[in-house]
């Protein structure tokens, strides 16, 4: 069974199984509620001051060596136990999800990524640049005003989606800052929160500052409701509790977008191609919309995009060249085609193919998806795209906010892409060839994790 891991591993009296393509791939413990409030209070307490008693450098090290583990690289501290092989996890990712084995690996080494490279995204989030500030928070601006860099929390919540591997290093970073996490993973995918978790303690990340437990949906709404600042992923319905709760930050949906005011040349539409597939088309960062406006012919860019779709490789889950996800679920899979097909538009990909609904190796796939439309479409999880025309003036408040933007060919449309407070994160020139973890995720861990206050000593 896959265990809850609070102050060391435990099953419980309750259970669920985590279904797969091929039947079921593992049992998963099920917290109560009262397991969530102590975890929270263990956290809060003698998770926060243990982290507290590392010093920065150290704390480091410790998540650089988490993620060589959780890689499958490098040997545990002295005494603990050894991760299961990286091939076990990823297989168990792959057939719970449907998320083809390349893009699994891919995202466990984003995710490893942002373990190792932990201080160069917490200088990228200290106001001085330097790590000093996370050992003595005191520091001071133009020569004579003294200031702190203190923590606003104690503990920091999670809910976490099961689309994307990656995203496990946001709230991994916060143990960086010395900040305690209570992480409920997604019932589809417990499995990279424990390895987490297991690989964070096995590098020597006191036990009380990491917890994880798998649970329904009310596990997660307990922990983003009492924690002190909380995470929340996933879709509309999974995020639309806390959009008013100003104490807990929401991701998702993505509806990342991409704005032409030109025709692309092929190094664009190949970068465009990529920001429709990377990740199997289920990521936040994944364009949903791309938008011609100016002197950028719409029915061109389209063919564009569809004849780097063409290529994507539909083919054995466990293949590493494989780029189309599957849907453990069927019905899931003939709902979304049955969306898609009453969305007003043409479907450019149709030429190349004879049905999007395919099966493969037992399990739904959706191929590749250009909509040449009027309108702008929903996002969906598989490589699907929407392209529509608009007005250079009304944009971009037509877009109505997106998670990642893309401006080629208008620098005053780029610029005023960055002024808008609906758009996160803004490239000009082409989709981002990786992820960087210096950068926001939307915002900053520190923004709400650490305050600036005044501290004139003494």
């Amino acid at each position: 069974m896959l265990p809850v891991v609070s102050d060391g591993e435990r099953e419980t009296v309750r259970s669920t199984t985590v279904e797969g393509i091929d039947g079921p791939v593992a049992e998963a413990a099920r917290a109560p509620t009262v397991r969530v409030r102590d975890a929270l209070s263990t956290a809060r307490e003698e998770g926060f001051d243990a982290l507290a008693d590392v010093p920065i450098a150290e704390l480091l090290d410790r998540l650089a060596t988490a993620g060589a583990l959780f890689l499958g690289e490098g040997a545990p501290s002295a005494g603990a136990d050894p991760l299961e092989p990286f091939e076990t996890y990823r297989r168990r990712v792959t057939e719970a999800t449907g998320l083809p084995a390349g893009w699994v690996r891919t995202s466990a080494h984003w995710l490893a990524v942002g373990l190792r490279h932990a201080a160069e995204s917490l200088r990228a989030q200290s106001p001085t640049g330097e790590l000093d500030v996370y050992d003595d928070p005191t520091y001071t601006r133009e020569t004579t005003v003294g200031l702190a860099f203190t923590p606003r929390v104690r503990v920091l919540g999670a809910s976490m989606p099961a689309n994307d591997p990656t995203v496990y290093a946001w709230p991994a970073l916060a143990i960086g800052m010395r900040i305690p996490i209570v992480l409920r993973p997604s019932d589809r995918e417990p499995f990279t929160a424990i390895r987490l978790a297991r690989a964070l303690l096995a590098a020597g990340i006191p036990p009380s500052a990491v917890h994880v437990l798998p649970g329904d949906r009310a596990v997660g709404e307990t922990i983003c409701r009492e924690a002190d600042h909380a995470l929340a992923f996933g879709g509309a319905e999974a995020v639309a509790p806390f959009r008013d709760d100003h104490a807990v930050e929401t991701y998702g949906p993505g509806e990342s977008v991409a704005v032409l005011g030109r025709d692309p040349t092929d190094r664009e539409l190949d970068t465009l191609a990529r920001g429709v597939r990377r990740a199997g088309g289920r990521a936040c960062f994944n364009l949903t919309r791309i938008v011609a406006t100016g002197d950028c012919d719409p029915d061109a860019l389209a063919e564009g995009v569809a004849d780097r779709l063409a290529g994507a490789d539909a083919g054995p889950l466990h293949d590493e060249r494989t780029d189309v996800p599957a849907f453990v679920d069927r019905e899931a899979a003939v709902r979304i085609d049955d969306a898609i097909a009453a969305i007003d538009g043409s479907d450019v990909t149709a030429a190349d193919r004879e049905t999007r609904l395919v099966e493969r190796d037992g399990a739904a796939r959706l191929l590749p998806t250009v909509l040449r439309t009027d309108e702008l479409v929903p996002e969906f999880p598989f490589p699907f795209v929407g392209v529509t025309e608009r007005a250079r003036s009304a944009l971009p408040d037509c877009l109505e906010g997106a998670y990642l933007a893309v401006a080629i060919g208008d620098d005053d449309l780029e610029r005023r892409l960055v002024r808008s407070p609906a758009f996160r994160k803004v490239y000009g020139g082409g989709y981002p060839a990786s992820v960087d973890l210096r950068e926001t995720h939307e915002t900053y861990l520190a923004s709400f994790l650490y305050e600036t206050t005044t501290y004139d000593p003494a």
